[in-house]
C-alpha cells in the first residue's frame, strides 16, 4: 500500500500536467478501475471477487492518493461514492437522507488517530479522551432503510448508491416481526439496519444446494443479498432472513438524545437490535470491546467483519458531521482476517448414501479461528477443475461463515513443477461401477444400489439423530451388521434378535436389550423422521419436516403428484421430481412395506393449511406453556404473521402469565386477547372454516388472560 508520506516524493515531473508523475497517474488510474470493478462485483452483482481485507486496503490506498493529490479525484471516483448503482429489476426509491458508508481502521494506533481527528472536528484538543461511544458489531449483510410516514410503513429499500436504492418492501417483510405500524408517531422516520443470513441457514442452504447440484452460496452476505433481490417474496421467505437495526435517518418525534437511546427506542418498538451492543467510556474501553468481540467472533450467529464505534451523543454527531462518503463520528474497526496458507496433501473421493461421489481435500493441519483444520469439502468435479486444485499445491484456507473450512484459491507461484491436475474418477471408487452424471447436475453418482458404501451410509443415516434416532447403533455396529450379513437394509434392523446383537464384538445381553428397546421406540417417531431416514435425494431434515406438515401421513405422501409436492413451500420442481421418482421406485416401495410389516408406524403430522390464518396479525406476550418460537412457527406455517408490537392492525394478542404492558395496550386499542386455549380454538375454527371465518366469530379469552 502506498504510504501517503511518500506521495510527494513520487512526483518527479514538476512540469507534468497537475504536477503528478506519469507513473503515479498510471497507478492511480489502474487502482481506480480495480476498486470500481470490485464495487460492482460486491454491491451490484453480490459476487465479491476478492476477500474483504484485500478490498479494504485497495480502497484505502485510493482514498489516500486522492487526499494527497486532489487534482486526481473525479466526481465518479469509487473512493467518493457509496455502495453501487441500484439494479433495474426493482423500482428505484430515493432515501430522504443519504445512507453513508464507514471509514475503516485496522489496529489500536489507527483507532487513536481516528479519535484525534474526531476531537479536532469538534474543536477539542487532539489528546481529548473523554468521549462516550456505543460499540456494535459490523454484520456482514445487506443494508436496508425502512421509511415510515405518520407511523405507517411506506416502503423498504436497499442502500443502493446511498441516495437511490431498490424497493424491496415485500421481501423485507418476510422477516418475522417487523412492525408495519408505529402507533402514535407523526412525521417522517427512517429506520436503518442490516439484513443477514445466519451461519446455520447458510450451511443448510449449501448442504441442500450440494445435493441438488445447484450453485453454492459463496458466503452468508451473498445469500442475504440474493434472497432480498428475489422477485418472488415467497422465495425470499424460504431463506429465513433476519435483521438487526441500529440507526435512524429522519427521526421526527423520536425522543432519543444518544445512539444508546436510539437502540433502546428501536428495541421498545419491536425492531430487533444487537445483544452485543455496549456503551463505552473512553478509547481504552472501546479498544477492549473490540478485542473481546474478536475473541468471541466464532460464537456469533452471523458473520461479522468488525466492530462499529459511534460517538454516543447525537448532538455531537451532528456537530462533527460527515465527509463526502462517511460520518466523522463513527468508524469500522475491522477484524483481522484469519486466512492461512497450507498444503493440499491429497484429494480422496467418498461415496454417500445417495451414491454421490464426494471429493474431500486433505490438508496439512493449520489452526484457524481457534480450531485445527485438516480437511475441506471440494463439492464436485467442476469445483476442483474451476479452481485448478492439484495435490501438492499451496492453498489459501479460511472458514466460510465462520465455521466451514473453505479453500479460497491456489498460491500459483508456489506450485510444484510436477503438480498434475486431479483426475476425477470415472468409476465408483468402492464398487467399481461406471459413474454417471446427469445433464444439468454438477454431481457425479454411482448408480449401483448394491454398492457397499451406499449400503453403509444409508443404514448409518437411517439410525442417526436427525432421522430415526436409534441410540446405540453407531458406525462400528453398522459395519459389523453388514459384514456378517445380519442386515441388508433398514427394514432388517427390526428383525434382529437379542442373541444376534449380544454375539457381536463388544456386544452383551444388556447392550442388546438397550438397542432393541431403542428400535421399538423408533417405530412411532414423528413422520418427518421416517421421511428423512429414507435417504431420498434432496431431502434433509428441513424438507422432510415441510413434507410431513404438507401431507400429514405417509400414505398421502406416497400418493402425491409432482405438482402437489412442488406446491409445498421450498420444494421446487427438481426436488418434487426427485421425491416422486424415489417413492415410486420398486425397491423403495418394498423397503417401506417391510418397515410397516415390522411395526414402523410413524406419528401423523397435523397438516398445515397455509391460508387458514392468512391476513391475521398476532403478538405473543407473557409466560406461555410452550416455547414462543414453536408457537410462532405454527402461526406462520398456517399463514399468520407474528409481530413484536401491539397496534391497531393486530388481530389477536396471545397472552400468557405476567403479560404486562402489551396486554394493557391491547385493551386500550380493543385488540382481542387469547389465552392458549383460545388460540387452539381459533386454529380449530379456522381449520374447519378456511379463510371464510371472521375473527370475531371465535370467542376470545380476554378475561382469563387479564386475570392471569
Amino acid at each position: 500500500m502506498t504510504d501517503p508520506a511518500d506521495l510527494t516524493d513520487a512526483v518527479t515531473d514538476p512540469d507534468a500536467a497537475s504536477g503528478v508523475s506519469p507513473d503515479l497517474r498510471d497507478r492511480y488510474l489502474a487502482l481506480r478501475d480495480e476498486v470500481a470493478r470490485h464495487n460492482r462485483a460486491y454491491y451490484e452483482q453480490d459476487a465479491p471477487t476478492v476477500p474483504d481485507d484485500v478490498y479494504d486496503r485497495l480502497a484505502r490506498e485510493l482514498r489516500e492518493l486522492e487526499s494527497a493529490h486532489p487534482e486526481l479525484a473525479a466526481g465518479d471516483s469509487p473512493a467518493q461514492t457509496v455502495g453501487g448503482a441500484p439494479g433495474s429489476a426493482f423500482l428505484p426509491v430515493t432515501h430522504p437522507t443519504q445512507m453513508t458508508s464507514l471509514d475503516n481502521v485496522f489496529d489500536d494506533d489507527e483507532l487513536r488517530d481516528w479519535q484525534e481527528k474526531l476531537a479536532r472536528s469538534l474543536n477539542l484538543p487532539p489528546e481529548h479522551d473523554d468521549f462516550t461511544f456505543t460499540g456494535e458489531l459490523k454484520i456482514d449483510g445487506l443494508s436496508v432503510n425502512l421509511y415510515y410516514l405518520g407511523g405507517e410503513l411506506q416502503w423498504a429499500a436497499t442502500r443502493g448508491n446511498g441516495r437511490v436504492g431498490e424497493m424491496v418492501t415485500a421481501q423485507v417483510l418476510t422477516i418475522p416481526g417487523l412492525p408495519q405500524n408505529l402507533d402514535g408517531l407523526k412525521g417522517e422516520l427512517e429506520v436503518r439496519g442490516e439484513v443477514y443470513l445466519s451461519r446455520a441457514d447458510f450451511a443448510a442452504f449449501n448442504a441442500q444446494a450440494e445435493e441438488l447440484g445447484t450453485p453454492l452460496l459463496k458466503n452468508p452476505r451473498n445469500g442475504a443479498a440474493g434472497a432480498l433481490r428475489q422477485k418472488d417474496p415467497e422465495v425470499t421467505r424460504t431463506r429465513h432472513l433476519k435483521a438487526i437495526f441500529y440507526a435512524l435517518g429522519k427521526r421526527d418525534g423520536v425522543p432519543a438524545q444518544s445512539q444508546w437511546e436510539v437502540l433502546e427506542w428501536l428495541n421498545s418498538r419491536g425492531f430487533p437490535t444487537s445483544r452485543h451492543a455496549e456503551r463505552l467510556h473512553g478509547l481504552a474501553a472501546a479498544a477492549d470491546y473490540h478485542a473481546r468481540m474478536v475473541a468471541a467472533r466464532a460464537d456469533f450467529e452471523f458473520d461479522a467483519d468488525g466492530t462499529v464505534l459511534k460517538l454516543d451523543p447525537l448532538a455531537l454527531q451532528e456537530e462533527s458531521g460527515f465527509t463526502s462518503r462517511a460520518p466523522r463520528w463513527a468508524i469500522a474497526y475491522k477484524f483481522p482476517v484469519e486466512e492461512v496458507e497450507t498444503v493440499l496433501e491429497s484429494i480422496t473421493v467418498n461415496v454417500g448414501r445417495t451414491g454421490k461421489l464426494a471429493p474431500l481435500a486433505h490438508l496439512s493441519p493449520r489452526l484457524i479461528e481457534g480450531s485445527t483444520v485438516s480437511k475441506a469439502t471440494l463439492h464436485n468435479e467442476d469445483y476442483i477443475r474451476e479452481m485448478d486444485l492439484r495435490p501438492g499445491d499451496t492453498v489459501r484456507v479460511r472458514k466460510s461463515g465462520g465455521v466451514i473450512p473453505q479453500i479460497m484459491g491456489v498460491v500459483l507461484d508456489r506450485r510444484p513443477a510436477d503438480a498434475a491436475p486431479f483426475e476425477f474418477p470415472t468409476h465408483c471408487p468402492v464398487c467399481g461401477h461406471v459413474a454417471v452424471r446427469a445433464e444439468g447436475d454438477a454431481n457425479t453418482y454411482c448408480p449401483n444400489p448394491a454398492c457397499p458404501a451406499q449400503s453403509f451410509e444409508r443404514l448409518r443415516y437411517f439410525v442417526s439423530r436427525g432421522a430415526m434416532d436409534v441410540r446405540g447403533i453407531g458406525e462400528k455396529l453398522v459395519t459389523q451388521l453388514l459384514e456378517q450379513e445380519l442386515v441388508r437394509d433398514a427394514a432388517d434392523l427390526y428383525s434382529l434378535s437379542a442373541e444376534q446383537l449380544a454375539g457381536l464384538e463388544r456386544g452383551g445381553d444388556k447392550k442388546a436389550q438397550n438397542i432393541l428397546g431403542q428400535l421399538e421406540a423408533s417405530k412411532t417417531r414423528p413422520l418427518w423422521r421416517l421421511i428423512n431416514a429414507l435417504g431420498m435425494n434432496h431431502v434433509g431434515e428441513r424438507n422432510a419436516q415441510a413434507l410431513a406438515r404438507a401431507f400429514g401421513t405417509l400414505d398421502e405422501l406416497l400418493s402425491a403428484t409432482p405438482e402437489q409436492i412442488e406446491a409445498v413451500p421450498g420444494m421446487g420442481g427438481i426436488i418434487a421430481q426427485s421425491v416422486t421418482a424415489a417413492l415410486a421406485d420398486p425397491a423403495m416401495r418394498d423397503l417401506i412395506a417391510r418397515l410397516r410389516a415390522s411395526g414402523v408406524s410413524p406419528e401423523a403430522e397435523q397438516v398445515s393449511r397455509t391460508d387458514q390464518l392468512r391476513g391475521l396479525n398476532f403478538v405473543l406476550t407473557g409466560a406461555l406453556s410452550r416455547p414462543r418460537d414453536l408457537i410462532k412457527a405454527e402461526l406462520e406455517a398456517a399463514g399468520g404473521r407474528v409481530t413484536g408490537s401491539v397496534t391497531k392492525k393486530t388481530s389477536y394478542l396471545v397472552a400468557g402469565e405476567d403479560a404486562g404492558s402489551k396486554l394493557a395496550r391491547a385493551s386500550e386499542l380493543g385488540v382481542p386477547v387469547l389465552d392458549e386455549a383460545g388460540l387452539a380454538a381459533l386454529l380449530l375454527e379456522r381449520g374447519q372454516a378456511g379463510t371464510g371465518a371472521e375473527p370475531s366469530s371465535v370467542p376470545t379469552s380476554s378475561e382469563s388472560a387479564a386475570e392471569s
